[in-house]
């Protein structure tokens, strides 16, 4: 027998045969969307399938062909009976037909799809040479090889086996002397013992990552746009150790998922959240925010659902899943949970996208713990009672009155002014440049100015509010905010040379925005930065950068400060910035309106509020004074310095 006649005596899988037919052919108007279904009639439905229709009729009569409406439409002569219909451009053959009348006469049997089957242990096939299996699966690979007439080629020799298994397990060729020490090891294990080698080898974690990390959709790149760089080595570390430490499976999903949501977390379950950023990123000047966000947030749900789940949940984005048992619903409710991070649809700036973690190496990690055990002696020292701190306080308190509140600045008159991406600007009467016009996301501003001064202790930034900037603020972005990345102070002699940079090892500021304190701003980190809540309080500001040893020239200094906004936040410049200098020793500790105030009232009567500013104010002095002494290493310690104030808590 041939074709159909041969075909008539074979039964139907209804997987494999009779749901992909329906899917393809009957779906459309008769599936899982509500709103498309005619006639009422589902037939991708296991129990609905045997249901009458809004007709009455009942579409499969199981072993009753010729009683079935399916069958009946399906070979009607009418075509405005005719299923499918002659407008829907599809078409059943003749050995579609027949299938699925075969399907019918077979008694229509509906299997659920085999991924939601528990898997049950099948028998041991039976086979003719029982002597060659050695374990249950040969017996499976066996019967398969004598049911094509075929024999199992025979046993590889031992060059062969090291070759493969060494292959298999790291990815990599044995060398030549690992071949050779397996060839001529003789004890019964040897083989145990190579492979337990190569399970303990590092490369074993990376042969096992491979699969994994594509999966999760690795890249060291963003994939959108210029398709510019980012680290992610950090996450791709960890998987591989995963698989080296044997890590259990459970923590393995945990950690990666939600590892940032653990009780206190380490760092290590902070860098398996990275899984949550392998998507694309976007960062193109034009690209709507909202978009991208929504497409990232899709991304995860579906990269979920593929690698933990084993699903394809990306069908159910738009309308209940066609097979399986995911409803648009459930993909939302999904996406409920990743839409709950608070990120920018547009981010990246040619590297990592917001938020970051440090990842220091070893060496790193020693100096870090020095520091941590050098600031929490200072600490306990600053919180517990210590009369002799509070007498230097009363010393720094009487030592201000004398010597009056002001520090005497100098203003730095600008002979040159440069913005790097093209910014217009005006010098205008009181020393400050006021820029305008082009705003690029990024930008360096020059400036170069002379003074007297010989004895340079330290530079003063103010960012002036103006007019002509959003709500008068002093930053150029939308919301009056500015983003300082970076200060760079260079000097050299009146009559020219060549330029001398200045290390600046303290800062203080009037006021930093919470996570962007004016430490950042001397990190050499062009990912952090000064900023102040233009948006929220839109004024002037300024800030003081300590050199690391007073310096000028006789005769007069010339002096180049380079300000750099490169953070991820578009065009948040200094609109006005005016530079002053002075060679007072009190400029590291320039005093605030409100610890001027305090100092004006006696000790005994002053608020809670006010003896507060001044503790905290004295705190960080002392806290300079220290700054000082790790001015030489390669670490800044200025961020720790709001810590000091802890001490000044009101009881």
């Amino acid at each position: 027998m041939t074709g159909l006649a041969q075909e008539a005596d074979e039964p139907v899988d209804y997987q494999r045969d009779v749901r992909p037919l329906l899917s393809d052919k009957c779906f459309r108007c008769h599936g899982p969307d509500e709103a498309e279904r005619q006639a009422g009639l589902r037939l991708d439905d296991a129990e609905a399938i045997f249901r009458p229709a809004e007709s009455g009729r009942r579409p499969v009569v199981p072993r009753d062909p010729d009683a079935s409406e399916l069958v009946r439409r399906i070979y009607a002569d009418d075509p405005s009976e005719r299923m499918p219909p002659p407008e829907s451009g599809k078409v059943l053959t003749e050995r579609e037909r027949q299938t699925l009348r075969r399907w019918i006469e077979q008694g229509a049997p509906v299997a659920q799809h085999w991924a939601f089957v528990p898997p049950v242990r099948p028998a041991l096939p039976q086979v003719r040479h029982a002597d060659w299996p050695r374990n249950a699966i040969d017996y499976f690979v066996l019967a398969r090889l004598e049911a094509g007439g075929l024999r199992p080629s025979p046993e590889a020799d031992r060059y062969t086996l090291v070759r493969r298994v060494t292959l298999d397990l790291t990815g990599l060729p044995p060398t030549w002397e690992e071949v050779e020490a397996f060839v001529q090891d003789t004890r019964p294990d040897a083989y145990e013992r190579l492979v337990d080698r190569l399970l303990a080898s590092v490369h074993f974690g990376e042969r096992m990552a491979l699969d994994w990390l594509d999966a999760a959709r690795y890249a060291d790149t963003h994939g959108y746009h210029i398709d510019s760089g980012r680290d992610m080595w950090a996450w791709r570390k960890w998987v591989i150790d995963a698989f080296n430490h044997n890590l259990p499976y459970d923590r393995f999903i945990i950690e990666q998922l939600a590892g940032d949501l653990l009780p206190n977390p380490t760092r290590d379950q902070l860098i398996a959240t990275g899984f949550n950023r392998n998507h694309m990123i976007n960062f193109e000047g034009g690209a709507i925010p909202e978009e991208y966000h929504t497409a990232y947030v899709v991304d995860r749900v579906n990269t979920t659902g593929a690698v933990f789940l084993g699903l394809t949940l990306g069908c159910a984005q738009c309308h209940d899943h066609k097979y399986d048992p995911i409803s648009q619903r459930d993909f939302y409710q999904l996406y409920a949970f990743f839409n709950n991070v608070p990120e920018k649809g547009l981010d990246g700036s040619k590297g990592n996208a917001a938020p970051f973690i440090p990842v220091p190496d070893p060496e790193q990690e020693e100096e870090l713990a020095r520091f941590d055990a050098q600031e929490k002696q200072l600490l306990e020292l600053l919180n517990a009672d210590n009369p002799a701190l509070d007498d230097e306080q009363k010393q720094w308190e009487e030592k201000i009155q004398a010597a009056g509140p002001e520090v005497n600045w100098q203003v730095v008159q600008p002979t040159s002014v440069r913005s790097q991406k093209g910014a217009s600007y005006q010098v205008l009467e009181d020393g400050s440049v006021l820029f305008f016009g082009a705003n690029p996301d990024q930008d360096v501003h020059e400036l170069v100015g002379s003074s007297s001064a010989q004895s340079i202790r330290a530079i003063r930034l103010e960012a002036l509010a103006d007019p002509s900037f959003v709500q008068g603020g002093a930053g150029r972005s939308e919301n009056a905010n500015f983003v300082l990345t970076d200060v760079k102070l260079e000097a050299r002699p009146l009559s020219g040379g060549t330029w001398q940079a200045v290390p600046l090892v303290g800062a203080v500021a009037d006021y930093s925005q919470k996570d962007f304190e004016i430490a950042a701003a001397i990190d050499r980190d062009p990912k952090s930065g000064w900023a102040v809540d233009g948006h929220i309080k839109p004024e002037s500001r300024w800030a003081v950068f300590v050199a690391q040893q007073p310096f000028g020239y006789a005769g007069g200094t010339q002096i180049r400060v380079l300000l750099h906004y490169e953070s991820i936040y578009a065009r948040h410049v200094i609109g006005r910035p005016r530079l002053s200098v002075t060679d007072d020793p009190r400029a590291g500790v320039a005093i605030p309106a409100e610890v001027a105030e305090a100092l004006a009232v006696r000790s005994e009567a002053r608020s809670s509020q006010s003896s507060g500013s001044l503790c905290a104010r004295f705190s960080a002095v002392t806290f300079l004074r220290r700054l000082l002494r790790c001015a030489g290493s390669s670490m800044n310690c200025a961020s720790s310095g709001r810590r000091w104030k802890r001490r000044c808590r009101p009881p």
